[in-house]
């Protein structure tokens, strides 16, 4: 009797019995180790799959620097034990490596994230060996022919990369589809090389392509039934800015202010009835933490439509003939040519208001080192879009209209320059943003337009400028253009130099400032000396110094259409 095939017989006196007993146990493991594999993917493929189309409840935090927090809660039943969860719709910008799943019962085993995009490239990349319609229109006469054709190969090009560490060149992929072959009647031809404008039907969608991104967790339940998952995860691609309007009103003290939240979206997914807040301030982060970057591929018909031989052209970038349209009928798609993917289209933005005149409004909350700012209803941000919502309605805010100078003693330090000359002044409003003020909350740094009315009575910009986060108390500063009704000129004179112990030049110099109001009002003028000259000391004023322009500033009041003189001597080392 013989155990195994080939092996001499038991009775041989060539075999010893403990030889006989290793082949056997080299032979069991050996059938056992080849069939573990295949049932361990037979498992995995038999495991069971869990779909979640879409999220239940959606809560949407955008933080500044291109950043949002989506929080989603889904109701999904599970199978107890390990089965794979699929959560269709997710944004297409999720930063993977920020997904935490909460409120499951259960261990998660490994995540993926996955978008096959749809568009013509993959289409015809997934269906090599299959068999499409291909519907061609002659663009003179209008006749529609339709013909079966077998698609034999959609090749992905290649081109030569160089390697400079190596000092060599490897083919590497192109990104592309260079060209389509099909098979029609027992000839081929390539992809949109018939003259015609041509369209392709798909009789269904090929495995693994979708038009929405998928995550999907392998899951180990410890009981079976329904559950309330919630899945939040980090996406870029989101912004957000404060939008300011004030409307002076002509007493050089009150005014109108609007505040909006510009909120911008700039992913494919849309947020209905969401609610909505944000969150200012400066957020430290890692730029390397981003999105994946996902680029559709594009079709290159291989052939010589412009009368060229040498270069593919992209279908995307010439004919308008070949405009994408996706008609679904049946169970079928019917698609023509161009690759351009739906959530590409920014340029198609629409911006929506709201809050001009409802209930809806942004209360403020701490947020530890930040603020944030909660709308009090949910609200509906669709895909590339963006909406405003008002966060601040006050009609008498108060305000104060300043000039700014910012001296510059380099003129002192120069034997040969004896004045700065006219310099203009610079115009600043201070929103005041007391506690026991109009406004009294936290301000988001933002745009600001500021209006005035004309004579004749109609309202006209008067500038616009960037404004910084203002906390309560403090007052907000806007800066606009520069006065020519307010200018100062600067006088240096009887100037010394000298030389330090350290051999370090010192400079002293009087100054005189004669500020000039060329306008009807009483004006007041803050002159201030920034902190950066070493060791500066000051003597001789004319004025008293104040403390709030500055360590070294001045407040100075000008009669209208008249003069004012502040001088002063300055000891500093260069």
């Amino acid at each position: 009797m013989c155990l195994l095939k080939g092996h001499r017989r038991l009775n041989s006196p060539f075999v010893r019995p403990e030889a006989i007993k290793m082949h056997t146990f080299v032979a069991i493991s050996l059938s056992f180790a080849l069939s573990l594999p295949l049932s361990i993917m037979a498992n995995a493929d038999e495991r069971v799959r869990v779909v979640s189309k879409q999220a239940d409840s959606t809560a949407l935090t955008i933080y500044p620097d291109n950043l949002a927090l989506i929080t989603e809660t889904r109701r999904v039943v599970l199978p107890k034990g390990k089965s794979k969860l699929v959560f269709e719709g997710v944004n297409d910008r999720m930063i993977p490596a920020s997904i935490l799943l909460r409120e499951f019962s259960g261990m998660v085993i490994e995540q993926n994230f996955d978008y096959a995009l749809l568009n013509d490239a993959s289409l015809f990349e997934k269906s090599v060996g299959k068999t499409v319609t291909l519907t061609r229109t002659h663009n003179a006469s209008g006749k529609v022919q339709r013909v079966s054709a077998k698609i034999v190969a959609a090749g992905e090009g290649m081109r030569e990369h160089y390697d400079y560490r190596t000092r060599t060149t490897a083919p590497m992929s192109s990104g592309k589809i260079d060209g389509v072959i099909f098979e029609i009647n027992g000839k081929y031809e390539a992809y949109q090389c018939s003259g015609l404008s041509e369209g392709t039907r798909f009789e269904n969608l090929p495995t693994g392509l979708t038009n929405v991104p998928e995550l999907s967790i392998e899951v180990e339940a410890t009981k079976a039934g329904p559950q309330d998952i919630v899945i939040s995860y980090l996406a870029d691609n989101f912004s957000w800015q404060a939008d300011y309007r004030l409307d002076l009103k002509g007493d050089d003290a009150h005014a109108n202010l609007n505040g909006w939240l510009t909120i911008n979206n700039e992913t494919s997914q849309s947020f209905k009835n969401t609610p909505l807040a944000i969150i200012a301030g400066t957020l430290n982060r890692s730029h390397e933490t981003q999105a994946p970057a996902i680029k559709a591929k594009q079709i290159y018909a291989n052939c010589w439509p412009d009368q060229s031989t040498q270069t593919p052209v992209a279908l995307t970038e010439t004919r308008n003939q070949y405009r994408n349209e996706i008609k679904k009928f049946g169970s079928g798609i019917m698609r023509e040519s161009e690759p351009q993917m739906a959530y590409a289209m920014a340029d198609v933005d629409e911006i929506i208001v709201t809050g001009s005149g409802g209930k809806r409004k942004v209360e403020q909350e701490d947020f530890g080192d930040y603020k944030l700012y909660r709308i009090n209803e949910p609200v509906t941000v669709s895909a590339y879009q963006t909406k405003q919502v008002r966060f601040l309605k006050t009609d008498e805010a108060e305000y104060e209209k300043m000039y700014t100078l910012d001296v510059n003693l380099n003129a002192a330090r120069n034997r040969y320059a004896g004045q700065d000359g006219l310099q203009n002044t610079m115009i600043e409003y201070r929103l005041d943003n007391s506690r026991d003020g109009k406004i009294a909350k936290p301000l988001p740094k933002g745009n600001m337009l500021v209006f005035a009315k004309a004579e004749n009575g109609k309202t006209i910009v008067i500038g616009e400028t960037n404004v910084v986060d203002t906390a309560i108390d403090n007052p907000m500063k806007i800066y606009l253009d520069a006065s020519f009704l307010v200018q100062v000129n600067t006088v240096y004179s009887a100037r010394h130099y000298s030389k330090t112990l350290t051999r370090r030049n010192r400079v002293k110099a009087d100054v005189a400032h004669n500020i000039i109001n060329a306008s009807d009002l009483d004006i007041r003028v803050e002159i201030n000396i920034p902190d950066s000259y070493k060791s500066l000391k000051i003597s001789a004023m004319s004025q008293k110094q104040d403390s709030k322009v500055g360590a070294n500033g001045w407040t100075v009041l000008v009669p209208a259409n008249a003069s004012t003189l502040l001088s002063y001597h300055v000891n500093f080392i260069e």
